[in-house]
């Protein structure tokens, strides 16, 4: 897949920048600009553009998926959103078996955010600040708790943990 940005319209390009220089505007690196077209999230407004407190992915394979959450509300695919990579935020998350305190939340390839990876297009998000309740009927639980927001490579010893999951 093709980043939606053009090189030239991509706030991070630059014909004089320096080796060096400091580029992000908290000078923490947290908060990245992508293109919305770029971006992964649910649709809760119907105009398929991504809204401000939205948790999002972005990258172009599973292997060190970005995620964050949006700073702003996109009013075209072409807008250069503003996310921030890191971070505590409320998040609405779906559970299928419930969650403890510290327990590795996840992305799917629809926007959601999910207690457990289920075919393999899923990235970790981050990790829950708060239990969620095993459901009682079966159906997934369904809640708006903290989350530790954390940009990480889910890289090769993700996919050793998951097939050794997967024999047990």
């Amino acid at each position: 897949m093709a980043s939606a940005m053009p090189k030239i319209a991509n706030p991070y390009y630059d014909i004089y920048a320096t080796e060096g220089e400091e580029v992000s505007s908290t000078f923490e690196g947290r908060h990245v600009l992508i293109a919305e077209g770029d971006l992964v999230h649910v649709d809760t407004g119907g105009d398929g553009l991504v809204n401000k407190g939205q948790p999002v992915s972005f990258g172009q394979s599973w292997l060190g998926q970005g995620v964050g959450i949006a700073l702003k509300s996109a009013e075209s695919i072409n807008d250069a959103v503003p996310v921030d990579t890191e971070g505590i935020w409320r998040c609405k998350v779906s559970s299928l078996y419930g969650m403890v305190v510290g327990q590795v939340v996840f992305i799917d390839s629809a926007g959601n955010l999910i207690d457990w990876p289920v075919d393999g297009s899923e990235h970790i998000f981050g990790y829950t600040l708060q239990p969620i309740a095993a459901p009682a009927n079966g159906d997934p639980t369904v809640e708006t708790v903290a989350v530790k927001v954390h940009w990480m490579d889910t890289g090769i010893w993700w996919y050793f943990f998951l097939l050794q999951w997967q024999r047990e």
